[in-house]
């Protein structure tokens, strides 16, 4: 079956990176959300605790389990927090996206930590208007309102974009100021680190910590190997519903590992793997346990090493979501299906 490595220095070369490229007073968040990205939340928290300054994750019980397991860095819920009580119990920060929200806890003189979620673009989370934010503001002007963050929907090959998000955040900023001074400003995405105008009192920082933007390496190695070979004439189909046909005489090997093993589905007739130095086309679609490739240039090719993902051989994670035309996140969600972590 597939063997699927994680290699932890490598990600902690990757924070190394990251730092590189902030001022020595900009803090570092980690995001460790599902999963930590399926790289194991415990594990990759405790190896990160030493480096960070905070952790971000997406539910209350994510941030129960990081402080069950010593995590005494700041824990920020970019999700909902129905239950307040327990997230003042665990020192939990928590994010204000509207006034209900401030308004139930002013109703019901709750006290936690805050950070206030600003939409810039994205339209996920986070406060639409000025007059919304004084409102909140208003509502609980002696309460612990921390922070101040927003999520950029563009990475840095959109320049003219994230500067007319960020010039839009200031504005919430400025206001945020007059009221908590030491307000705590942060902006997150995947291409943040390469943009400074984005780099306020911390940023926040997730694929990347696992190679999963350019300028990071990836802490993933993933092999298979060929268990059995056919040859197939010109205009014979391979796999399901015949999605490839042969253009030639074809070898054709077959590879352990499927989409219930976390190979995409998208990888069919896109991607490139690697056998010894030979790169070879996966050809039809990938299968629930098995999946094709074209190894007619490859001698001797029974029982041979298949790299599906590994950094040292190029490759990457960026590389192989541009083959397979899917985003990172969920190539690597994918990907760490067969990882046993926790």
């Amino acid at each position: 079956m597939l063997s699927v490595q994680v290699n932890l220095r490598t990600i902690i070369k990757n924070v190394a990176t990251i730092k590189k490229h902030l001022r020595n007073d900009t803090k570092l968040c980690a995001v460790v959300k599902a999963n930590a990205y399926g790289f194991g939340l415990i594990r990759i928290s405790r190896l990160l605790a030493p480096l960070v300054d905070c952790f971000a994750v997406a539910t209350l019980a994510e941030g129960i389990t990081l402080r069950h397991n010593g995590i005494k860095q700041d824990i920020l819920i970019f999700g909902i927090c129905e239950d307040i009580p327990t997230a003042i119990k665990h020192n939990l920060i928590i994010t204000i996206e509207s006034p209900s929200q401030a308004r139930i806890l002013h109703k019901q003189k709750l006290h936690p930590r805050i950070h206030l979620a600003i939409n810039t673009g994205m339209n996920r989370f986070g406060l639409n208007s000025i007059h919304e934010l004084r409102t909140i503001l208003q509502l609980l002007n002696h309460d612990r309102i921390e922070g101040v963050y927003t999520h950029l929907a563009y990475e840095q090959d959109h320049p003219s974009q994230l500067k007319t998000y960020l010039d839009r955040f200031q504005k919430y900023v400025q206001v945020c100021q007059k009221h908590f001074p030491h307000i705590t400003v942060h902006a997150g995405c995947s291409g943040v680190i390469n943009y400074p105008l984005a780099h306020f009192d911390m940023v926040r920082i997730g694929k990347a910590l696992y190679g999963g933007t350019a300028g990071t390496k990836t802490a993933l190695t993933i092999t298979s190997r060929i268990i059995s070979i056919k040859k197939i004439k010109s205009g014979e189909t391979v796999g399901y519903d015949g999605t490839f046909v042969a253009p030639r005489p074809l070898v054709v090997a077959i590879v352990q590992g499927g989409y219930a093993n976390g190979i995409p589905t998208q990888f069919s007739n896109k991607v490139n793997v690697l056998v010894g130095k030979h790169s070879c086309r996966v050809i039809g679609r990938v299968c629930m346990d098995y999946f094709f490739i074209d190894v007619s240039e490859v001698d001797n090719p029974l029982n041979k090493k298949v790299t599906i993902i590994s950094h040292q051989h190029g490759q990457t994670l960026p590389a192989i979501s541009q083959q397979a035309q899917m985003i990172t996140c969920d190539l690597l969600h994918q990907l760490t299906t067969s990882l046993k972590t926790n």
